[in-house]
């Protein structure tokens, strides 16, 4: 049982969370009223889209370090009060130019709140603590990200477009109230001079590889324009890594990747995600365009992933202490293939009650997933390596997740032009054959866990024993 002040640090970082997410996935649904009042085409407002994923990749990686310098707590509530003040700014917005200015602002405050919540987290728990209190995050984020579409179209259809922003203000209000009273003034730790020209190196990386996966998935894309941005961004990461190894305090800390836990976490997640990552992007393509059902119903439908999210809270912890992180995640991940597998007999004459139980089946095991891969980085890691750690993670998830978007409408595009001749016709069938090979790549991604050994992590797992000797984690934390 979490004390009542970690369960105020649990609530205050997920509302954090929840506020991010349900930003990034509510705007979509108001695009074409945005459009109206701003009076531009609707395809103009993607640039309001990619300025907040600009910004959030961007700043990530100095998260930690900006954390160490003026205390984890003080950067968490500034990160929260700038997130809050850009979500008004941009409820107001007259212009799409002032829109993407507020959007870019705000994605600076997103960037840290994700980072500064994981790291947090991590130091206000004991390490046998920390896959209870991540599962807690992981429902929250998944319930945002089931809720955003249905809450936009709500609050744009009953109110106005701005309200999808000025609904964070009172979440806002609330989650610094909470930092305030209950986080623990945190002194601030050692911190090194900021790698500037690496912050430049690797920011900018993220933002060119960012921006080209954003621009793979829109149905007309300059294959040749987007590869040279990739180049771009490969070179100035290998510029990264390679100066990184002769400067005393770079701003990602790459010695991380030789703890073999920590490895597979970080590479598990960008593997795993490849293979079913763009699922929630894909299954209400397939409910609208495929089967042509409404986008209500198409919003209802997808909601039951977040249902077996939450039902996935009850099973992981015990699942995961009774196997042990390398056969959890090795077993997990063949049912995650095996059911986006069966996401291939969906058709026309599929009852709605079928898609719903898969649907909500994929949450159980993809949120199981999260719990094993997520935890598994803290595994090995001292206590002054947390805030290097959460910046790396926090970069790692984000991309991944955008690249899984990127892959399923790779292959939604590749499938379409193979069957049908025209990249844009969405048959079922071009949804099976993209499900196909979604499977399999999540199956490929259970190669990464084969590195690991039967007794690693476990130190996350056990139960507290009564007179246990205290982990420098516990004297760490942000609260008592």
């Amino acid at each position: 049982m979490f004390l009542s002040a970690k369960r105020v640090t649990v609530f205050t970082v997920s509302l954090a969370l929840f506020m991010d997410v349900l930003d990034s996935n509510i705007i979509n649904t108001a695009i074409p009223a945005m459009s109206r009042s701003l009076q531009v085409n609707p395809v103009d407002l993607k640039v309001a889209l990619i300025s907040y994923l600009l910004s959030f990749a961007v700043f990530i990686p100095i998260s930690g370090w900006a954390s160490d310098k003026y205390g984890v707590k003080r950067i968490f509530i500034s990160a929260l009060g700038l997130f809050t003040f850009t979500s008004f700014w941009c409820g107001y917005a007259h212009t799409l130019l002032e829109l993407v200015i507020a959007r870019s602002i705000q994605g600076v405050g997103g960037a840290f709140m994700i980072s500064l919540g994981r790291l947090i987290i991590a130091r206000t728990f004991k390490k046998h603590e920390l896959v209870e209190a991540m599962n807690a995050v992981i429902i929250v984020v998944s319930v945002a990200v089931m809720l955003g579409p249905l809450v936009g179209g709500v609050l744009t259809d009953h109110l106005s477009w701005p309200w999808i922003f000025w609904v964070n203000i009172p979440a806002g209000i609330l989650a610094m109230t909470l930092a305030a009273l209950s986080f623990k003034d945190a002194t601030p730790r050692q911190a090194h001079p900021l790698d500037f020209v690496g912050f430049i190196l690797f920011g900018g990386s993220l933002a060119v590889f960012s921006l080209s996966l954003s621009e793979l998935s829109e149905t007309d894309v300059n294959l040749n324009n987007i590869f040279l941005k990739l180049a771009v961004s490969a070179l100035m990461m290998l510029v990264y890594f390679v100066r990184a190894k002769h400067v005393a305090a770079p701003v990602i800390k790459t010695a991380l990747f030789r703890k073999r836990t920590f490895q597979v976490s970080v590479l598990g997640n960008l593997c795993a995600r490849l293979g079913f990552g763009g699922m929630p992007f894909l299954l209400p393509l397939l409910q609208q365009v495929g089967l042509g059902y409404s986008a209500q119903l198409s919003g209802l439908l997808v909601a039951p992933m977040a249902f077996g999210t939450i039902f996935s809270k009850f099973l992981a912890i015990r699942i995961l202490r009774r196997l042990g992180y390398r056969r959890y995640l090795l077993i997990n991940t063949l049912m995650v293939g095996l059911v986006i597998w069966l996401f291939q007999m969906i058709d026309t004459q599929t009852p709605v009650y079928g898609i719903a139980g898969l649907t909500f089946t994929l949450g159980i095991f993809i949120a199981a997933q999260y719990s094993g891969m997520n935890s598994l980085a803290f595994a090995d890691l001292h206590e002054d390596e947390l805030s290097a750690s959460t910046s790396i993670t926090s970069t790692t998830q984000t991309l991944s997740q955008s690249l899984g978007v990127a892959v399923g409408a790779i292959l939604l595009r590749y499938f379409s032009a193979q069957i049908h001749h025209q990249p844009l016709l969405l048959t079922p069938h071009v949804f099976h054959q993209a499900f196909f090979l979604m499977g399999v790549l999540t199956f490929l991604s259970g190669i990464i866990f084969i590195r690991l050994k039967p007794g690693d992590g476990k130190q996350m797992l056990m139960k507290q024993v009564e007179h246990e000797t205290p982990h420098p984690l516990r004297k760490a934390g942000i609260v008592e």
